[in-house]
């Protein structure tokens, strides 16, 4: 294996736990409701580039940036889920479509 190869490989590597960490980061600022930091968060996030991120998803690439749904679907009630949708403000409805639509796929 090249030297290129390898460290392409470390590279994904490290996105794919970066990618785990931070949604293992959302659901427990969810759980622990600290809402006033998920707002933070979410106000700096540009919803449109949200939408088009979310719309790049499909099951092959979930599963190749190694994110377990079905932990994610022990962990998230519905609360959550409501929670979620409060914080986002004017875009939730979009965003928590394809939320829910992953959940349930």
């Amino acid at each position: 294996m090249g030297e290129n190869s390898l460290s392409k490989k470390l590279q994904e590597l490290l996105a794919d736990k970066m990618v785990q960490s931070k949604v293992n980061q959302a659901i427990d600022m969810l759980k622990k409701d600290n809402s006033d930091e998920l707002v933070k968060k979410l106000e700096k996030v540009d919803k449109k580039e949200l939408m088009e991120k979310i719309n790049e998803f499909d099951e092959e690439k979930i599963k190749n940036m190694k994110i377990d749904k079905d932990e994610i679907k022990k962990k998230v009630t519905q609360s959550d889920l409501d929670k979620l949708e409060k914080l986002l403000g004017k875009d939730s409805k979009d965003i928590m479509k394809k939320v829910n639509d992953f959940l349930n796929s």
